[in-house]
């Protein structure tokens, strides 16, 4: 028998899912962050999988995202064209906080004194007006080498209408060894800002991901593994390990996006296409829109403030997790996150040595985790350092000990409740038309409270929470995408040219990927415009006039209005291939016997500034038609989730809670 198993790496656990196409067996253990592939092995080792009899091994990693975040990612020089050195520093216009003076503009990776000039350039039309020659490039590659660089980015002005540029001076550098990430490869469309930053960050964690995933392929095949390592990417889908070792960017929302996909799973699973998914795990938490049963995707992302354009899931990440940090102003305010714990020596109750209190330690003072349940099953808690952390921290402020744990919660919930509003009310989505789905480790607890607030009427709480990300990367199919600039006006005249277009994209994404699926759009936008949507190229019929129908309509959704007599720019053309979806379903469980059954004692839970006692029933136990009324913990292996008075929930056929308020 063989299985498949799907593995995401996070900031302080790393989660595993096995299947057989039948069973399914879950995994949190610690992450190891000195060797991530340590914490992997130990996974497998823990959940008996044997890495030779392994067909799928898909893996959501944060390598990428964490050196670029940290700010460790490779030495790396930009090679640009004369003139404009400082493309990077300038960067856009637009200002992260518009009426704070003192706010300073995230730093570019590559900073202006690792930035080499070439002395050539072309025209917006793709004429050539200042050739670059052989003696040329000898000299940007010997000033390149002088700068001692670990990785180089290449992006010339224009250079995705003209490449030849780009391609002598990557020949020359990449001959010394050197790795090249080159604007015309990683992104060939227009705006020379939003690609010059896509190819630095490309460049900027290529070397850590290579280096990784070399350490992670060798680990596996030394244990035996005969299949290939699939890598998730930002965008949704996986892609082979070679093939995102040489494409770092399209990896820098890898773990989120996994979630976001086992989100849509999971809702598709229960017959619900439309809703808001939240990951709460260790150290931030994801959110994310679910719309006809896909998360939405987006062909701009953002990390630590540096944009890149490639297409990536849409997803807004807040700094608050179940090892934020929290701590107060110096106005006396009660502030959680963005720093975190992690996982070495992580919140104070896991008694590696954190002196910090954090939210998981607020937590199990408040009852809603306790000492005799482990944290993944094998974590036991310490509540001594936990409290004495909090009553510094109480101290500080002024406040109880208890008082000052539940403000914790209450402002990582604020914070949450913020990131879920960005993602629907912000993008004119009604929340209670949608369905709140809480998982990662600690997205359970904070369900009732936030679908109060925000008025979702049903709450979706996987079977398996705290690992749902996992199986995400099981239910992902295999993708690739490409894109290029355009620029024309959508007329009759320009049809056989965007078929053209599209037909030659195709062919570039089909290539490693005969069984695909390939779906046309276009970013378009009315002339004048700054900025573009991207819709869907029609199927059949007359292409223009669908695209434009499909762009006014788009238009009139996202702002309200459209303008049926104005000229339409089709700016980039865009394919994404996609293999056929992974067969995957939850197993069913066994009927309920009573939720009695289930129960396994009482204890006191501080909920809504009282103290409430609260039954207790283990998850696994549970069965399909059984009900349970708040308040109540139900506890998993692998995530706890509360019920609050008033609400009541029903176990479905693969175990989900489904909850709604009396």
């Amino acid at each position: 028998m063989t299985f498949e198993v799907g593995v995401d790496v996070g900031g302080t656990f790393t989660d595993l899912a096995l299947t057989d196409g039948e069973r399914l067996v879950v995994a949190k253990v610690p992450s190891t962050p000195r060797d991530q592939a340590r914490g992997v092995l130990h996974g497998l080792e823990q959940l008996g999988a044997d890495p030779g009899r392994l067909r799928r091994f898909a893996h959501g990693t944060t390598v990428a995202t964490n050196a670029a975040l940290e700010r460790r990612g490779a030495r790396t020089v930009l090679v640009t064209t004369e003139g404009f050195r400082d493309l990077l520093e300038i960067g856009r216009q637009n200002r992260p906080s518009l009426y704070d003076l003192f706010r300073d503009r995230t730093p570019p990776v590559i900073p202006r004194d690792l930035v080499v000039e070439a002395p050539e350039r072309v025209a917006a039309d793709g004429t050539v007006l200042r050739p670059l020659d052989a003696d040329a490039v000898a000299v940007v590659a010997r000033e390149v080498a002088a700068l001692r660089p670990e990785a180089v980015a290449l992006c010339l002005l224009f250079s995705f209408l003209r490449p030849e540029h780009e391609a002598a001076i990557a020949a020359t550098l990449r001959a010394t060894g050197l790795p090249v990430s080159v604007s015309s490869e990683v992104l060939p469309v227009f705006r020379e800002y939003e690609r010059a930053s896509t190819t630095a960050l490309d460049a900027y964690v290529a070397p850590a991901l290579s280096r990784y995933l070399r350490s992670l392929d060798g680990a596996l095949r030394d244990a035996g593994l005969g299949c290939e390592v699939e890598v998730m990417r930002s965008g949704g889908g996986t892609f082979g390990a070679t093939t995102a070792a040489s494409n770092p960017v399209h990896t820098l929302l890898s773990g989120p996006a996994a979630g976001a996909w086992g989100a849509a799973a999971v809702g598709l699973g229960c017959g619900v296409t439309d809703l808001i998914a939240f990951d709460m795990g260790g150290t931030s938490t994801d959110a994310t829109l679910i719309e006809g049963g896909r998360p939405r995707t987006t062909a701009e992302g953002q990390v630590a403030g540096l944009p890149f354009a490639v297409p990536s899931t849409e997803i807004h990440t807040v700094g608050a997790g179940g090892g934020s940090v929290a701590w107060g102003d110096a106005g006396g305010a009660l502030r959680v996150g963005p720093r975190s714990a992690g996982a070495d020596p992580g919140p104070a109750c896991y008694g590696k040595g954190g002196t910090d209190p954090t939210v998981t330690d607020a937590y199990l003072l408040l009852g809603l985790l306790h000492p005799d349940a482990p944290l993944g099953g094998s974590l036991r808690l310490e509540p001594a350092p936990a409290t004495d952390a909090l009553e510094r921290l109480a101290a500080s402020l002024g406040l109880e000990t208890q008082a000052a744990a539940a403000g914790v919660v209450r402002v990582v919930e604020a914070h949450i409740a913020k990131a879920l509003r960005v993602v629907s009310v912000e993008r004119g989505r009604d929340p209670r038309r949608l369905a709140l789905l809480a998982f990662g480790g600690a997205g359970p607890l904070h369900q009732g409270a936030l679908a109060r607030e925000l008025g979702c009427p049903l709450v979706i709480v996987p079977r398996y929470p705290g690992v749902l990300s996992a199986l995400g990367l099981l239910a992902a199919p295999r993708s690739a995408s490409g894109a290029r600039t355009v620029l024309r006006e959508l007329n009759a005249e320009v049809a056989s040219g965007l078929a053209a277009g599209w037909a030659g994209l195709e062919a570039d994404v089909r290539a490693s990927m005969d069984d695909a699926v390939v779906v046309r759009s276009a970013d378009c936008r009315y002339r004048g415009q700054s900025f573009e949507l991207e819709v869907m190229a029609p199927d059949e019929g007359d292409t223009t006039s669908g695209l434009a129908r499909a762009f006014h309509d788009a238009h009139r959704e996202r702002y309200g209005y459209a303008l049926p007599e104005e000229a339409i720019e089709v700016v980039n053309l865009r394919v994404r291939a996609e293999a056929p979806r992974p067969v995957f379903a939850l197993p069913s469980v066994p009927p309920g016997r009573g939720s009695a059954e289930a129960r396994r004692g009482e204890r006191t839970v501080r909920i809504e500034g009282r103290d409430t006692a609260c039954a207790v029933f283990e998850r696994d136990a549970l069965g399909a038609g059984d009900r349970l009324h708040g308040p109540t913990i139900v506890a998993g292996v692998d995530a706890t989730c509360l019920l609050l008075p008033g609400q009541h929930a029903e176990v479905d056929g693969v175990g989900n809670l489904l909850i709604r308020d009396a």
